[in-house]
């Protein structure tokens, strides 16, 4: 429905627990420090990579390109990803995504140890990693709320994002040390081994064997996720939160290698420090976030950390004292933990478990294709002008930013009740048709009292949208001109199998919708009749 009813209850559920208690689940603390790991490879690689690179060129541009090598791949395939990961096993997955991972790693150590890097191979392997890196992506995420209970769901969001956070911190900084001491190679060997860890730890993960209905066709799939996002208007609002934090705060981690080589004169360990100093503040601010979330809610975190950022941005243009630098690093860092483990709650809390995957990969597709965005423009104002104008620039958008997403409110959306609840019959058991025939025309037909005809109709509409939502095709309501007030409703869905999981796909906040259409046309509901189309050439 387009607009949810507030409810405190469910918005406390969702809210509540300690960050901590998620950690109970034995087997989401292994799945929660496995993708810790892996985050820990993928940032120790992005360190030593960036390194190379700043070896082979002193451009901010191509420097700046090496955060759009990573973030173009999953805007480009974070659809697909996102509908592979609610179609096909999660694990499958991972397991494909980590093993891709490795032999990335394997060949940036081989092609370090024999000095051959180019700006071209450094760019190219990046781009591979951010491949597999989005592949695994939404399937790491949707697998959350299906390992805690809902009144744990904000403390496992939170752990999530500071383990990403955490390997943001320990990542950079233990690959500047060890480029310090051995140089790029080994940390490149250290991310193959770390990776192959990871790959074992996942074999005590045994997820319950797909029943029920087939798997739906990818095109299908993909088609759907557009759709529900479409029609649903609070995955809208998380992702108009989301966008212009990416494309500001895309500057830092563009432009930081630049600023920390060429304006800090920064060697490898001050570098993996300075890289790694946010994930410090975002592990520091994990302490706090159940109280700020209790105090502030979820609207006065987004504005407070958007100012916060850009504060930091202006901090770093203007000044090259190495502690001020790392201490509004670390500042910023806890900023960007509280803002994305929010915006990501609220993400988990507003998407059914069907779609959650494609869902996921929507919200993933903009946040990266903010990421590639900004860094294009912010790496191209620092090379036409200066590293300090563009952080400025990029303040002054995050702060403009901040205030105009006020107008998105995220609390109300708190309270959703995504849980399954059927609101229409189950088809027909019938012989004359099967799972991949199509398409399938539904039909109902409603008599309604004159003085009801416009209730009705305004009833109609969130129908409307649910319908589309949940993979309708097309959807009419048309009124006969010799008998006003008799209506005939009708909507197509794809295949037989997408009408038989239209029931499925209806949720307890969905009840508004029904309430109100039985107030507008009273409490016997018409049935559907169900048709196949015949498509004649």
């Amino acid at each position: 429905m387009a607009d949810r009813t507030p409810n405190n209850a469910p918005a406390q559920e969702a809210s509540g627990g300690s960050t901590w208690s998620p950690l109970k689940s034995r087997l989401f603390t292994v799945l929660l420090l496995t993708g810790l790991f892996t985050q820990l490879a993928v940032f120790m690689n992005g360190l030593a990579g960036a390194w190379v690179l700043t070896d082979i060129t002193d451009s901010p541009a191509i420097v700046a390109s090496l955060q759009i090598a990573l973030a173009l791949p999953a805007f480009l395939l974070a659809l697909l990803a996102g509908a592979l990961a609610d179609i096909v096993s999660r694990k499958r997955i991972i397991v494909v995504a980590q093993v891709g991972s490795v032999l990335v790693a394997g060949a940036f150590a081989l092609l370090s140890a024999a000095d051959a890097h180019t700006s071209v191979s450094v760019l190219g392997l990046t781009a591979a990693l951010g491949i597999f890196t989005a592949l695994a992506a939404p399937s790491w995420i949707a697998i959350i709320p299906g390992l805690v209970p809902r009144s744990e769901l904000a403390g496992a969001m939170t752990l999530s994002s500071a383990g990403i956070s955490a390997a943001m911190a320990l990542g950079p900084a233990l690959a500047g040390f060890v480029i310090a001491a051995t140089g790029p190679t080994a940390v490149f060997v250290l991310d193959v081994v770390v990776l192959v860890a990871g790959l074992f730890a996942l074999r005590v993960w045994s997820p319950a064997p797909h029943t029920g209905l087939p798997a739906e066709h990818l095109a299908s799939a993909v088609r759907i996720g557009l759709q529900y996002v479409r029609y649903d208007r609070p995955i809208k609002v998380v992702i108009g939160k989301v966008i212009p934090f990416a494309f500001a705060g895309t500057a830092l981690v563009a432009l930081l290698p630049a600023v920390a080589r060429f304006r800090l004169d920064a060697g490898p360990a001050l570098f993996g420090l300075l890289s790694g100093a946010g994930g410090v503040g975002a592990v520091l601010a994990l302490l706090a976030m159940p109280r700020v979330r209790r105090r502030i809610g979820p609207d006065g975190i987004v504005l407070g950390s958007m100012l916060i950022e850009a504060g930091v941005f202006v901090t770093l243009a203007t000044t090259t004292n190495i502690t001020l630098v790392l201490a509004v690093l670390v500042v910023g860092g806890a900023a960007t933990l509280a803002m994305i483990s929010t915006v990501m709650t609220v993400l988990q809390v507003v998407l059914p478990a069907w779609i959650r995957g494609r869902g996921v990969a929507v919200y993933l597709l903009t946040l990266q294709g903010s990421f590639a965005l900004g860094a294009f423009v912010w790496g191209s104002v620092a090379q036409e002008t200066s590293l300090s104008t563009a952080l400025v620039s990029a303040g002054v958008v995050m702060a403009g930013s901040a205030l105009l997403v006020t107008l998105l409110p995220l609390s109300r959306y708190m309270d959703v009740d995504t849980e399954t609840a059927q609101l229409i019959p189950d088809p027909p058991t019938v012989t004359s048709v099967h799972d991949e025939d199509g398409p399938i025309l539904l039909t109902v037909d409603w008599d309604i009292e004159p003085e009801r005809r416009d209730e009705f109709i305004a009833a109609m509409q969130p129908v409307r949208r649910a319908l589309k939502r949940q993979g309708a095709l097309s959807f009419h309501l048309v009124e006969n001109v010799e008998r006003p007030g008799h209506m005939v409703e009708s909507f197509t869905m794809a295949t037989w199998s997408e009408y038989r999981r239209l029931p499925q796909r209806s949720t307890v906040d969905d009840k508004a919708i029904h309430e109100a259409l039985v107030a507008a046309a009273g409490p016997d509901l018409p049935g559907f009749t169900v048709h196949r189309e015949i498509r004649l050439h």
